[in-house]
Formats: C-alpha cells, structure tokens, sequence
C-alpha cells in the first residue's frame, strides 16, 4: 500500500518532534515500522538524518536543558563532599589520596566537556565570566589606577552579556 508524503511527514513529526520511539510513531501514523524506517533510511540518504534532528531538538528542549544544569549541580555537589572528605580524612595513604585525585580529575574534565556539548548556552555564560574575571585581574595587577573605573563598568557590562545571551 503506498503513502502519501503527509503520511511521511506526520511520522516524521512524531519521531523527531514528539520524540516518540519508532515503534510508537509508525502506529500512530498508521504505517508499519519497516516502512518507517525506510523512510528515516531513505531520508538520511538524502541529507535528513531524522535522529540528528531529533538530538538537537532535545538540546533545545527547556526540560533537557533543566535537567542538564540539575545534574550538574548534583556531579558538583558530589565532587565538593569528595574533596572535603579527602581533606578531613586522616587514614588514606598518599597514594590513595593520589588515586582518587586523579580519578576525580578525569571524571571532572570529561563531565565538563560533555555539558559544554550539551549546553552551549551555559557553556558561553562561563566563557563570558572568565573573560571578565580575567579582565578584572589584569586591570588589578596592570593599572590598579583604574580599578574604579573598571568597577563602574563591570556591572552593566555584564547586564548587556545576558541580554545578548
């Protein structure tokens, strides 16, 4: 039985926008799977890569971005009790203090580099902070004769920033 290409683009739809899985989307659009994924392969073969589409659609997706800075937060607040209780704690060896610093650097460095994929948003907001503490301490160490000024500056500066987001 063929479809029509409104059929095509409602499973398209429910694949990529609704984010429904592939089984879910062909019932509701009333095709079998197998036909659904012939298109979506058909589609890649042609530039549209439905699950590329899909990915950057639950990057944008509040929710996804909510639940991205959520889990972050939570990763930071577990790696700030590790590091105090490797400072509070007496009976680890060196080489056991050592095991676990650099276990939680690695951990650390690849969590970070995973959030700035998946928020770019977040990731410029950070970027835009250090220019500016960096700038702060140059103007500090280089010409402390303006530290006043820079000062009068900052504040608005950073309000222009955010609304550029």
């Amino acid at each position: 039985m063929a479809h029509g290409s409104e059929k095509r683009a409602t499973l398209r739809g429910l694949y990529v926008y609704q984010r429904l899985s592939m089984e879910i989307a062909c019932t509701k659009a009333g095709v079998p799977k197998s036909t659904g994924n012939r298109w979506k392969a058909e589609a890649k073969a042609e530039g549209d890569d439905w699950d590329m589409v899909r990915s950057a659609m639950a990057l944008g997706d509040e929710n996804f971005a909510t639940m991205g800075r959520r889990l972050l937060e939570d990763y930071l607040v577990q790696h700030q009790a590790t590091m105090d209780m490797l400072r509070d704690e007496q009976g680890l060896s060196a080489l056991d203090r050592a095991q676990t610093l650099a276990s939680m650097s690695d951990s650390f460095g690849k969590t970070m580099a995973s959030f700035r994929r998946l928020s770019p948003e977040l990731n410029r907001q950070a970027i835009q902070l250090e220019v500016l503490q960096r700038m702060a301490a140059f103007v500090q160490q280089r010409f402390p004769q303006h530290v006043a000024a820079m000062l009068d500056l900052l504040e608005p500066f950073g309000e222009e920033l955010a609304k550029a987001g």
